[in-house]
Protein backbone atom coordinates (compact mmCIF):
# COMPACT_ATOMS: atom_id res chain seq x y z
CA UNK A 1 0.00 0.00 0.00
CA UNK A 2 1.31 3.14 -0.98
CA UNK A 3 0.36 6.12 1.44
CA UNK A 4 0.83 9.04 -1.10
CA UNK A 5 -1.46 6.88 -3.50
CA UNK A 6 -4.23 6.68 -0.70
CA UNK A 7 -4.35 10.46 0.11
CA UNK A 8 -3.93 11.23 -3.38
CA UNK A 9 -7.02 9.39 -4.32
CA UNK A 10 -8.90 11.36 -2.07
CA UNK A 11 -8.09 14.54 -3.36
CA UNK A 12 -8.71 13.68 -6.78
CA UNK A 13 -12.05 12.34 -5.54
CA UNK A 14 -12.76 15.69 -4.22
CA UNK A 15 -11.54 17.98 -7.17
CA UNK A 16 -14.24 15.24 -9.31
CA UNK A 17 -17.08 16.00 -6.96
CA UNK A 18 -16.55 19.54 -7.00
CA UNK A 19 -16.24 19.94 -10.99
CA UNK A 20 -19.07 17.58 -10.97
CA UNK A 21 -21.68 19.05 -8.58
CA UNK A 22 -20.89 22.84 -10.08
CA UNK A 23 -21.22 21.18 -14.13
CA UNK A 24 -24.61 19.07 -13.27
CA UNK A 25 -26.09 22.42 -11.72
CA UNK A 26 -25.57 23.91 -14.97
CA UNK A 27 -26.62 21.24 -17.21
CA UNK A 28 -30.07 21.51 -14.90
CA UNK A 29 -30.38 25.19 -15.50
CA UNK A 30 -29.29 24.92 -19.49
CA UNK A 31 -31.99 22.44 -19.95
CA UNK A 32 -34.70 23.91 -17.49
CA UNK A 33 -34.41 20.43 -15.71
CA UNK A 34 -36.09 19.70 -12.12
CA UNK A 35 -33.95 19.77 -9.05
CA UNK A 36 -35.20 15.88 -8.78
CA UNK A 37 -34.05 15.34 -12.39
CA UNK A 38 -30.52 16.68 -11.76
CA UNK A 39 -30.22 14.96 -8.04
CA UNK A 40 -32.13 11.60 -8.33
CA UNK A 41 -30.71 11.02 -12.20
CA UNK A 42 -27.93 12.68 -13.31
CA UNK A 43 -25.65 12.96 -10.61
CA UNK A 44 -27.27 9.82 -9.09
CA UNK A 45 -26.55 7.66 -11.97
CA UNK A 46 -22.84 9.77 -12.79
CA UNK A 47 -21.76 9.23 -9.51
CA UNK A 48 -22.86 5.72 -9.70
CA UNK A 49 -20.48 4.38 -11.96
CA UNK A 50 -17.40 4.06 -10.06
CA UNK A 51 -19.24 1.06 -8.00
CA UNK A 52 -21.38 -0.25 -11.05
CA UNK A 53 -17.67 -1.37 -12.38
CA UNK A 54 -16.14 -2.98 -9.56
CA UNK A 55 -18.38 -6.10 -9.37
CA UNK A 56 -18.13 -6.08 -13.54
CA UNK A 57 -14.45 -6.46 -13.41
CA UNK A 58 -14.91 -9.09 -10.35
CA UNK A 59 -17.25 -11.05 -12.11
CA UNK A 60 -16.07 -10.45 -15.93
CA UNK A 61 -12.18 -10.39 -15.29
CA UNK A 62 -11.55 -12.71 -12.03
CA UNK A 63 -13.98 -14.58 -12.56
CA UNK A 64 -15.04 -18.32 -10.70
CA UNK A 65 -15.91 -18.73 -7.16
CA UNK A 66 -14.00 -15.19 -5.71
CA UNK A 67 -14.59 -13.25 -8.55
CA UNK A 68 -18.64 -13.69 -8.26
CA UNK A 69 -18.41 -13.45 -4.64
CA UNK A 70 -16.45 -10.15 -4.96
CA UNK A 71 -19.11 -10.00 -7.42
CA UNK A 72 -22.24 -9.98 -5.41
CA UNK A 73 -20.88 -8.92 -2.12
CA UNK A 74 -20.65 -5.21 -3.85
CA UNK A 75 -23.55 -5.03 -5.65
CA UNK A 76 -25.41 -5.69 -2.23
CA UNK A 77 -22.96 -3.56 -1.10
CA UNK A 78 -23.62 -0.46 -2.57
CA UNK A 79 -27.20 -0.32 -1.42
CA UNK A 80 -26.34 -0.69 2.39
CA UNK A 81 -23.85 1.86 2.14
CA UNK A 82 -25.77 4.65 0.82
CA UNK A 83 -28.90 4.10 3.36
CA UNK A 84 -26.67 3.55 6.57
CA UNK A 85 -23.19 5.23 6.09
CA UNK A 86 -24.07 7.77 3.45
CA UNK A 87 -27.04 9.03 4.89
CA UNK A 88 -25.15 9.46 8.16
CA UNK A 89 -23.02 11.75 6.33
CA UNK A 90 -25.21 13.58 5.70
CA UNK A 91 -26.23 13.90 8.93
CA UNK A 92 -23.10 14.60 9.83
CA UNK A 93 -22.89 17.48 7.18
CA UNK A 94 -25.84 19.14 8.96
CA UNK A 95 -23.97 19.13 11.92
CA UNK A 96 -20.69 20.73 10.85
CA UNK A 97 -22.79 23.13 8.49
CA UNK A 98 -25.02 24.04 11.43
CA UNK A 99 -24.04 27.47 11.97
CA UNK A 100 -23.54 28.47 7.90
CA UNK A 101 -26.58 27.16 7.29
CA UNK A 102 -28.28 28.17 10.68
CA UNK A 103 -30.72 25.25 10.38
CA UNK A 104 -29.93 21.99 12.12
CA UNK A 105 -32.70 20.48 9.71
CA UNK A 106 -32.62 19.56 6.13
CA UNK A 107 -35.11 21.29 4.06
CA UNK A 108 -36.27 18.94 1.01
CA UNK A 109 -39.15 18.06 -1.56
CA UNK A 110 -40.40 15.09 0.79
CA UNK A 111 -42.44 14.10 -2.60
CA UNK A 112 -39.35 13.55 -4.68
CA UNK A 113 -37.52 11.64 -1.91
CA UNK A 114 -40.08 9.46 -1.24
CA UNK A 115 -40.95 8.49 -4.20
CA UNK A 116 -37.36 7.54 -5.10
CA UNK A 117 -37.72 5.64 -1.86
CA UNK A 118 -40.57 3.89 -3.22
CA UNK A 119 -38.82 2.38 -6.73
CA UNK A 120 -35.81 2.06 -3.78
CA UNK A 121 -38.07 -0.54 -1.71
CA UNK A 122 -39.65 -2.18 -4.65
CA UNK A 123 -36.57 -2.84 -6.44
CA UNK A 124 -34.72 -3.90 -3.84
CA UNK A 125 -37.25 -5.81 -2.43
CA UNK A 126 -37.42 -7.91 -5.64
CA UNK A 127 -33.62 -8.24 -5.84
CA UNK A 128 -34.13 -10.19 -1.99
CA UNK A 129 -36.93 -12.26 -3.50
CA UNK A 130 -34.66 -13.37 -6.18
CA UNK A 131 -31.91 -14.58 -4.15
CA UNK A 132 -33.56 -16.65 -1.72
CA UNK A 133 -35.18 -18.23 -4.98
CA UNK A 134 -33.91 -21.99 -4.70
CA UNK A 135 -31.36 -22.73 -7.91
CA UNK A 136 -33.83 -25.18 -9.85
CA UNK A 137 -36.43 -22.39 -10.42
CA UNK A 138 -33.35 -20.03 -12.05
CA UNK A 139 -35.20 -19.05 -15.07
CA UNK A 140 -37.93 -17.74 -13.02
CA UNK A 141 -35.28 -15.26 -11.12
CA UNK A 142 -33.74 -14.57 -14.61
CA UNK A 143 -36.75 -13.04 -15.90
CA UNK A 144 -37.11 -11.02 -12.37
CA UNK A 145 -34.19 -9.73 -12.53
CA UNK A 146 -34.85 -8.47 -16.26
CA UNK A 147 -37.70 -6.83 -14.88
CA UNK A 148 -36.14 -4.45 -12.76
CA UNK A 149 -34.04 -2.55 -15.86
CA UNK A 150 -37.82 -1.71 -16.90
CA UNK A 151 -38.52 -0.68 -13.88
CA UNK A 152 -35.88 1.76 -13.57
CA UNK A 153 -36.56 3.43 -17.22
CA UNK A 154 -40.11 4.22 -15.48
CA UNK A 155 -38.65 5.59 -12.54
CA UNK A 156 -36.48 7.72 -14.89
CA UNK A 157 -38.98 8.65 -17.46
CA UNK A 158 -41.36 9.55 -14.49
CA UNK A 159 -38.60 11.88 -12.42
CA UNK A 160 -37.55 13.60 -15.93
CA UNK A 161 -41.48 14.56 -17.01
CA UNK A 162 -41.96 15.31 -13.18
CA UNK A 163 -40.55 17.77 -9.98
CA UNK A 164 -40.40 21.48 -9.12
CA UNK A 165 -39.20 23.91 -10.73
CA UNK A 166 -36.10 24.39 -13.28
CA UNK A 167 -32.64 23.71 -11.68
CA UNK A 168 -31.05 26.79 -11.17
CA UNK A 169 -34.50 29.02 -11.26
CA UNK A 170 -34.27 31.90 -8.94
CA UNK A 171 -30.66 31.07 -7.73
CA UNK A 172 -27.65 32.09 -8.65
CA UNK A 173 -25.43 29.59 -9.51
CA UNK A 174 -21.32 29.56 -9.27
CA UNK A 175 -19.45 30.29 -12.59
CA UNK A 176 -18.38 27.36 -14.47
CA UNK A 177 -14.96 26.16 -13.34
CA UNK A 178 -13.71 25.00 -16.78
CA UNK A 179 -15.26 28.31 -18.31
CA UNK A 180 -13.34 29.99 -15.19
CA UNK A 181 -10.22 28.57 -16.09
CA UNK A 182 -10.16 28.91 -19.40
CA UNK A 183 -10.63 32.64 -19.46
CA UNK A 184 -7.85 33.08 -16.89
CA UNK A 185 -5.38 31.33 -19.50
CA UNK A 186 -6.86 33.14 -22.17
CA UNK A 187 -6.87 36.51 -21.03
CA UNK A 188 -10.67 37.11 -21.70
CA UNK A 189 -13.40 38.05 -19.61
CA UNK A 190 -16.86 36.83 -19.76
CA UNK A 191 -19.39 38.90 -21.91
CA UNK A 192 -21.67 40.54 -19.73
CA UNK A 193 -25.18 38.97 -19.14
CA UNK A 194 -28.51 39.24 -16.96
CA UNK A 195 -26.90 39.00 -13.02
CA UNK A 196 -27.11 40.23 -9.63
CA UNK A 197 -27.16 44.15 -8.60
CA UNK A 198 -24.51 44.82 -6.05
CA UNK A 199 -23.93 47.89 -4.37
CA UNK A 200 -20.32 49.61 -4.84
CA UNK A 201 -17.92 51.23 -2.07
CA UNK A 202 -19.99 54.61 -2.67
CA UNK A 203 -23.29 52.44 -2.32
CA UNK A 204 -24.03 52.55 -5.71
CA UNK A 205 -26.02 50.03 -7.58
CA UNK A 206 -23.90 48.05 -10.34
CA UNK A 207 -24.17 45.46 -12.14
CA UNK A 208 -21.71 42.64 -12.36
CA UNK A 209 -20.93 40.78 -15.55
CA UNK A 210 -21.43 36.83 -15.32
CA UNK A 211 -20.70 34.86 -18.65
CA UNK A 212 -23.37 31.93 -19.44
CA UNK A 213 -20.71 28.99 -20.46
CA UNK A 214 -21.09 27.30 -23.30
CA UNK A 215 -23.35 24.45 -23.65
CA UNK A 216 -20.25 21.98 -25.00
CA UNK A 217 -18.14 23.54 -21.98
CA UNK A 218 -20.58 22.41 -19.69
CA UNK A 219 -21.03 18.96 -21.24
CA UNK A 220 -17.30 18.71 -21.03
CA UNK A 221 -16.79 19.41 -17.44
CA UNK A 222 -19.32 16.71 -16.78
CA UNK A 223 -17.34 14.32 -18.32
CA UNK A 224 -13.79 15.17 -17.04
CA UNK A 225 -15.66 15.15 -13.03
CA UNK A 226 -16.18 11.87 -13.80
CA UNK A 227 -13.35 10.65 -15.15
CA UNK A 228 -11.73 11.79 -12.20
CA UNK A 229 -14.29 10.83 -9.92
CA UNK A 230 -14.10 6.85 -11.60
CA UNK A 231 -9.97 7.63 -11.86
CA UNK A 232 -9.78 8.22 -7.98
CA UNK A 233 -12.10 5.96 -6.52
CA UNK A 234 -10.18 2.84 -8.53
CA UNK A 235 -6.60 4.38 -6.95
CA UNK A 236 -8.84 4.43 -3.43
CA UNK A 237 -9.47 0.68 -4.47
CA UNK A 238 -6.49 -0.66 -5.07
CA UNK A 239 -5.13 1.14 -1.71
CA UNK A 240 -7.90 -0.70 0.15
CA UNK A 241 -6.93 -4.22 -1.50
CA UNK A 242 -3.77 -3.55 -0.06
CA UNK A 243 -4.62 -3.45 3.22
CA UNK A 244 -6.81 -5.80 3.45
CA UNK A 245 -4.26 -8.08 1.77
CA UNK A 246 -1.63 -7.01 4.78
CA UNK A 247 -4.72 -7.99 7.33
CA UNK A 248 -5.69 -11.06 5.67
CA UNK A 249 -9.54 -10.00 5.50
CA UNK A 250 -12.05 -12.28 3.55
CA UNK A 251 -12.68 -11.35 0.07
CA UNK A 252 -16.95 -11.40 0.77
CA UNK A 253 -15.83 -9.01 3.14
CA UNK A 254 -13.77 -6.17 1.41
CA UNK A 255 -16.41 -6.24 -1.34
CA UNK A 256 -19.52 -5.92 1.46
CA UNK A 257 -18.05 -3.24 3.55
CA UNK A 258 -14.30 -2.14 2.19
CA UNK A 259 -14.94 -1.33 -1.26
CA UNK A 260 -18.30 0.49 -1.46
CA UNK A 261 -16.83 2.53 1.45
CA UNK A 262 -14.44 3.66 -1.70
CA UNK A 263 -17.14 3.33 -4.27
CA UNK A 264 -19.60 5.55 -2.81
CA UNK A 265 -17.26 8.16 -1.73
CA UNK A 266 -18.47 10.21 -4.85
CA UNK A 267 -21.84 10.42 -3.58
CA UNK A 268 -21.28 11.28 0.58
CA UNK A 269 -19.05 14.03 -1.06
CA UNK A 270 -21.40 15.25 -3.69
CA UNK A 271 -24.41 14.95 -0.63
CA UNK A 272 -21.56 17.17 1.93
CA UNK A 273 -21.10 20.09 -1.00
CA UNK A 274 -25.14 20.21 -1.41
CA UNK A 275 -25.70 20.84 2.29
CA UNK A 276 -23.02 23.37 2.41
CA UNK A 277 -24.44 24.91 -0.69
CA UNK A 278 -28.28 24.83 1.64
CA UNK A 279 -29.34 22.42 -1.49
CA UNK A 280 -30.80 19.78 0.48
CA UNK A 281 -32.84 18.13 -2.29
CA UNK A 282 -29.87 17.80 -4.77
CA UNK A 283 -27.65 16.14 -1.40
CA UNK A 284 -30.91 13.66 -0.40
CA UNK A 285 -31.94 12.64 -4.33
CA UNK A 286 -28.46 12.23 -4.95
CA UNK A 287 -28.20 9.49 -1.98
CA UNK A 288 -31.89 7.77 -2.55
CA UNK A 289 -31.49 7.88 -6.94
CA UNK A 290 -27.71 6.24 -6.50
CA UNK A 291 -29.83 3.85 -4.48
CA UNK A 292 -32.47 3.04 -7.23
CA UNK A 293 -30.17 2.57 -9.78
CA UNK A 294 -27.89 0.36 -7.40
CA UNK A 295 -31.21 -1.53 -7.01
CA UNK A 296 -31.94 -2.40 -10.74
CA UNK A 297 -29.23 -1.73 -13.34
CA UNK A 298 -25.89 -3.93 -10.76
CA UNK A 299 -28.27 -6.03 -9.24
CA UNK A 300 -29.67 -7.20 -13.08
CA UNK A 301 -25.97 -7.55 -13.38
CA UNK A 302 -25.44 -10.06 -10.89
CA UNK A 303 -28.54 -12.07 -11.37
CA UNK A 304 -27.65 -12.69 -15.01
CA UNK A 305 -24.31 -13.14 -14.79
CA UNK A 306 -23.76 -15.32 -11.23
CA UNK A 307 -25.83 -17.50 -9.13
CA UNK A 308 -27.55 -15.51 -6.99
CA UNK A 309 -28.26 -17.29 -3.88
CA UNK A 310 -28.15 -16.23 -0.48
CA UNK A 311 -27.45 -19.54 1.61
CA UNK A 312 -28.11 -17.95 5.24
CA UNK A 313 -26.96 -21.16 7.31
CA UNK A 314 -23.85 -20.47 5.77
CA UNK A 315 -21.28 -17.42 7.17
CA UNK A 316 -21.31 -15.27 3.80
CA UNK A 317 -25.26 -15.69 2.96
CA UNK A 318 -25.84 -15.00 6.66
CA UNK A 319 -24.27 -11.48 6.37
CA UNK A 320 -25.36 -10.59 2.86
CA UNK A 321 -29.28 -11.05 3.98
CA UNK A 322 -28.70 -9.57 7.05
CA UNK A 323 -26.86 -6.07 4.78
CA UNK A 324 -30.08 -7.02 2.54
CA UNK A 325 -32.61 -6.39 5.60
CA UNK A 326 -30.50 -3.71 7.17
CA UNK A 327 -30.86 -1.53 3.62
CA UNK A 328 -34.41 -1.76 3.44
CA UNK A 329 -35.32 -0.91 7.14
CA UNK A 330 -32.79 2.13 6.59
CA UNK A 331 -34.96 2.80 3.42
CA UNK A 332 -38.53 2.63 5.14
CA UNK A 333 -37.10 4.60 7.84
CA UNK A 334 -35.99 7.54 5.78
CA UNK A 335 -39.37 6.99 3.66
CA UNK A 336 -41.22 7.56 6.81
CA UNK A 337 -38.79 10.49 7.90
CA UNK A 338 -39.34 12.37 4.50
CA UNK A 339 -43.36 12.57 4.92
CA UNK A 340 -41.85 16.16 6.29
CA UNK A 341 -40.75 19.20 4.79
CA UNK A 342 -37.57 18.45 6.97
CA UNK A 343 -35.53 15.80 8.27
CA UNK A 344 -33.58 16.12 11.40
CA UNK A 345 -30.27 14.93 11.90
CA UNK A 346 -31.52 12.12 14.16
CA UNK A 347 -33.27 10.42 11.45
CA UNK A 348 -30.23 10.51 9.21
CA UNK A 349 -27.96 9.45 12.21
CA UNK A 350 -29.98 6.12 12.56
CA UNK A 351 -28.28 5.36 9.42
CA UNK A 352 -24.66 5.60 11.17
CA UNK A 353 -26.16 3.14 13.79
CA UNK A 354 -26.99 0.70 11.77
CA UNK A 355 -24.02 0.17 9.98
CA UNK A 356 -22.62 0.22 13.19
CA UNK A 357 -24.35 -2.51 14.22
CA UNK A 358 -23.49 -4.41 10.78
CA UNK A 359 -19.93 -4.34 11.87
CA UNK A 360 -20.12 -5.65 15.31
CA UNK A 361 -22.27 -8.62 13.43
CA UNK A 362 -18.94 -8.85 11.07
CA UNK A 363 -16.85 -9.01 13.50
CA UNK A 364 -18.25 -11.84 15.55
CA UNK A 365 -18.92 -14.22 12.46
CA UNK A 366 -15.29 -13.38 10.99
Amino acid sequence: MDLIVFFLSFVVILMGCEFFTNGVEWVGKRFKLSEGAVGSVLAAVGTALPETVVPLIAILFIGGDAGHEIGVGAILGAPFMLATLALFVCGLSVFLFMKRRGTKTLHINGQLIRRDLKFFLLAYGLAAVAAVVPPQFDLFKVILGFTLIPLYIVYTIYTLRTGAASCGEGEELKSLYIDGIIRKCTGKSGEPVECPVIADGDGKSIMMPRREPPTVLIILQVLVSLGLIILGANMFVEQIKGIAEVLGINPMILALIIAPIATELPEKFNSLLWIRARKDTFAIGNITGAMVFQSCIPVTIGIVLTGWHLDVSTQTGFLQAAAIGIALLSGLILYKESSHKEIKMSGLMIGGLLYVLYIILVLFNI
